[in-house]
């Protein structure tokens, strides 16, 4: 595939996104589904609309029929199946939790109900002969990256931002391998997390919600899965992934390791993420979320790097 029709795809997602988002912020404020600052851990000024994360997944919808059709990959059926209608289903379940807000448990549960059906439909990791292992770490992974991502968005622009760098980093991945469709879908995930990020940057007037931090953090969980260097055996094909989302593994880490050590809920709501230690120590949220996102790019390109040094 042309490069320039990455680079289409990536611009048509943005143009998009940026168009949808925009509506949504205009139906989120006119039926009251908005975040509202509560003095503590929402320290917004306003009640903010948080219908972006749908807008978001229509806009990658859209890029992935499309994207489908152009490319006219004869196992895009079973990619949309393993794939596309998962993540659909996995955003639904974060609507809903945006609405009448859902236990943890419940949460859990239906997560890992997708994650097995993305398994089942042959998006899997592959890195031994039991298949029983294979499952676990399938799902391990992708609810652990699902709920890594959610609790990553704690902060203007950063959720979405780091969704544009891994995308890029896993499209550039995919290309250099021959995977066109997975990097054309890497690149239009890109594309429309930049659009959102046109309006969630600080201060932001549209949040994902749960439903697009679900449905951002799912497809990026099997994107990364999807990944197929061939060439590059374990246990190097394994980094490549990790190096893709170390943000959000590193965060999620920090905080679930501190929360035990502080005997609190792992769980529980809070300011004691990576974003929060930076702004403590006198970082503005665009420093702080800027900072972060350097530590992934170098990440990133180390991903890069490493698949392209191995072919």
């Amino acid at each position: 595939m042309s490069p320039w029709a990455y680079v289409a795809a990536f611009a048509a997602s943005a143009l998009v996104s940026v168009a949808l988002v925009t509506l949504s912020i205009r139906v989120g404020s006119r039926i009251g589904l908005v975040d509202a600052p509560d003095g503590g851990r929402k320290l917004q000024e306003h009640a903010v609309p948080k219908l972006g994360g749908l807008a978001v997944a229509i806009t990658f919808t859209l890029a992935f029929l499309v994207l489908a059709f152009v490319v006219g990959d004869p196992g895009a059926v079973g990619l949309a199946a393993s794939v596309l209608l998962p993540a659909l289903c996995v955003a639904l379940v974060g609507f809903l939790d945006d609405v009448i807000t859902l236990g943890p448990w419940v949460r859990l549960v239906t997560l890992s109900i997708f994650a097995l059906l993305v398994w089942w439909t042959g998006t899997r990791v592959e890195i031994g002969q039991l298949w029983w292992v294979d499952l676990i770490v399938t799902v391990l992974w992708i609810v652990g990256i699902t709920n890594a991502v959610n609790l990553l968005d704690n902060s203007d622009g950063l959720a979405a931002s780091t969704t544009l760098v891994a995308s890029l980093g896993a499209g550039l991945i995919a290309a250099l391998y021959g995977q066109f469709l997975i990097a054309g879908l890497s690149f239009a995930l890109a594309g429309a997390a930049l659009g959102f990020l046109w309006h969630n940057w600080h201060p932001a007037s549209v949040y994902l919600g749960d439903a697009g931090a679900y449905f951002l953090g799912f497809l990026l969980a099997i994107v990364t899965l999807r990944l197929r260097p061939v060439s590059v055996e374990l246990p190097w094909s394994a980094l490549i992934p990790v190096l893709l989302l170390l943000l959000p593994i590193a965060d999620t880490c920090f905080v679930v390791l501190r929360r035990l050590r502080e005997r609190r809920h792992p769980f529980t709501p809070g300011r004691d993420h990576l974003s929060h230690l930076l702004m403590g120590r006198g970082l503005s949220v665009p420093r702080a979320v800027g900072a972060l996102q350097a530590f992934l790019a170098v990440s990133v390109l180390c991903a890069v790097g490493l698949a392209y040094l191995l072919r």
